[in-house]
Formats: structure tokens, C-alpha cells, sequence
């Protein structure tokens, strides 16, 4: 099979805006865990953290530092959109180590969130479906089905959710379907 030579040069350009993005949200997953754990700077009570897409895996990636720093007091409650991070794991015995890190991954980010820990996806995410599957290799994406953890809800926003872009403009539409409520309005 021979492609041409404007597809091969697309996806060497995708290739380098996904790596250097997929840096970028671990150098800023890190950041934000500094930041959560700074007291003086967020307070001492726990926040809830909202994300769609690349913000989303920014906000694993701080889970996972908050797990590695043992600040489990510091997030009450997450919802990730259309989170462009692994779910792909099975039970063959030749990956086994990587397989058990990535469920690790996920219960330790879980560990970590007192309150819900809300995945919302969309069946539909063909950009999300395309890309990750072509960028990293991974089969299973939250973005795109349920992950199946322990304590992870998982929400199908297929219905609401046709494209990836169309996160952004149904937040509000996404927190009434997971019943999420802010702070504000209970008061």
C-alpha cells in the first residue's frame, strides 16, 4: 500500500501537534496538582474539577501526581468529557505489567477524588476515535466508553454529543444529564 505524498505529510504534522499537545497536558497535569496542594493559593477546601478533551486528560494526569504526593483531601468531585486517555487493557498474559499499570492508573487517579468521579462520553467521537487510535495506539478511550473502575460513573452523552467540538457548547446540557450541581446554586 503506497500513500500519497500530501496524506503522508498530514500525518506527520498531526503526528507532531499530538505529541507535542500530549506534553504539554502532562507538564500542565503537574503544574495543576503543585498548584491543588498549595494552601495558601486554593484554600483548604476541596474543588471539583471539570474538563473536556485535552483539559480532561490534563486533569488525570493531576490525579495521578496528587496520588504520587498522597494529597487525598484536595478534590471532592471530577468530571472528564470526552478524555482522550487509555482504557485498553486485557488479560494476556505477555503485556500483563503494562495492562495492570494502566487499570492502576485509573484506580489510582479514583483514589484520589472523595466524591464522584464522572466519565461522559460520546459513541459518536469519530475525531476523538481516529486520532487517539492512530496516535496512540489504544483501542478503548474514555472519551468514547465506559471505563470500567470501580467508582467511575459512567455516563453516555451520545444523544447530546455528536462531534468532539460539541463538548464546549453542551457543559451545561452535560452537568443536567450527570446531575451535577454547583456550589453556588445550593445556596
Amino acid at each position: 500500500l503506497v500513500l500519497p505524498m500530501w496524506v503522508v505529510s498530514s500525518l506527520s504534522n498531526i503526528d507532531n501537534a499530538w505529541a507535542i499537545v500530549r506534553d504539554r497536558t502532562e507538564q500542565a497535569g503537574v503544574c495543576l496538582a503543585t498548584a491543588l496542594c498549595d494552601e495558601a493559593a486554593v484554600g483548604r477546601r476541596p474543588v471539583t474539577l471539570v474538563g473536556f478533551s485535552m483539559g480532561a486528560r490534563v486533569i488525570f494526569r493531576a490525579l495521578e501526581e496528587l496520588h504520587a504526593k498522597k494529597k487525598f483531601n484536595v478534590v471532592a468531585d471530577v468530571i472528564l468529557m470526552g478524555a482522550p486517555v487509555s482504557t485498553t487493557w486485557t488479560e494476556e498474559r505477555v503485556a500483563k505489567v503494562a495492562i495492570n499499570n494502566k487499570r492502576g492508573q485509573w484506580s489510582k487517579a479514583r483514589a484520589v477524588v472523595s466524591g464522584r468521579f464522572v466519565n461522559c462520553y460520546s459513541r459518536k467521537d469519530w475525531i476523538l476515535g481516529a486520532l487517539y487510535r492512530y496516535m496512540e495506539w489504544g483501542i478503548c478511550v474514555a472519551g468514547l466508553g465506559p471505563v470500567p473502575i470501580a467508582g467511575v460513573e459512567n455516563i453516555d452523552v451520545t444523544t447530546l454529543v455528536h462531534r468532539h467540538e460539541e463538548y464546549a457548547d453542551r457543559v451545561e446540557d452535560i452537568l443536567r444529564l450527570a446531575q451535577f450541581t454547583s456550589t453556588t446554586s445550593r445556596s
